[in-house]
């Protein structure tokens, strides 16, 4: 994961505030809501580790075609990665 637990509570509370203060939310325990938001940030970091993972298992497997055919690995890996983030619904 690419933030800490302080990262990711200090950007949650940025989160929170802001929507509070633009209106866009209500809420009575505003302590709730920045756990919430915490927590939502959390299992969207841990979606993209795996998303991470299943794209250097796929590049593992096709890694003599891609040195073959010399192709940048990391181009090749921010292309899957996109493709395999845009089918399974993960903003990154």
């Amino acid at each position: 994961m690419r933030l800490n637990k302080q990262q990711i509570e200090h950007f949650a509370f940025g989160i929170v505030k802001g929507l509070l203060k633009e209106g866009l939310i209500l809420t009575d325990d505003k302590e709730k809501m920045l756990i919430e938001v915490q927590e939502i940030i959390t299992k969207e970091l841990e979606r993209e580790d795996l998303l991470d993972e299943e794209v250097k298992e796929i590049l593992r497997e096709k890694l003599n075609e891609i040195r073959n055919a010399n192709i940048d690995y990391y181009e090749m890996f921010k292309m899957i990665k996109s493709k395999l983030a845009e089918k399974e619904n993960i903003i990154l």
